[in-house]
């Protein structure tokens, strides 16, 4: 498809300018909001993270042969600190149920203890 020059003006459109039309804004919002959401975790938990941006332009046959559909989304893999994940042990038992005693360690017979006035009766 060869240019013409009332096709454009040479100038390569800047991409930040594109990405803030993609869905109306949706997208660069949604960036935005990823970004600061990766920053804090990155500063709070010390450990690395990032985005990534996936823009796709497609033909839009129908609609003559100059007219694109852009479309992007994008992914944040977000630091998680030590404590994000807590962790319990437990057991299994032969039939698979998970207890927080282990069903091979015998059980003490444990008791209370007395209470004030039977302890000094």
């Amino acid at each position: 498809m060869p240019e013409t020059p009332e096709d454009d003006d040479g100038q390569v459109r800047p991409f930040a300018a594109i990405l803030a039309e993609i869905g109306g804004g949706r997208l660069a919002a949604r960036l935005s909001a990823q970004l600061a959401e990766l920053t804090t975790a990155v500063a709070s938990t010390g450990k690395k993270g990032q985005i990534t941006l996936t823009v796709r332009v497609e033909p839009m046959r129908k609609a003559g042969e100059h007219a694109v559909m852009v479309t992007g989304s994008s992914t944040a893999k977000v630091p998680e600190g030590e404590d994000a994940a807590p962790a319990s042990v437990f057991f299994a038992t032969p039939s698979g149920v998970l207890t927080r005693d282990d069903p091979r360690q015998p059980q003490l017979p444990l008791r209370g203890l007395p209470t004030g006035k039977a302890a000094n009766a």
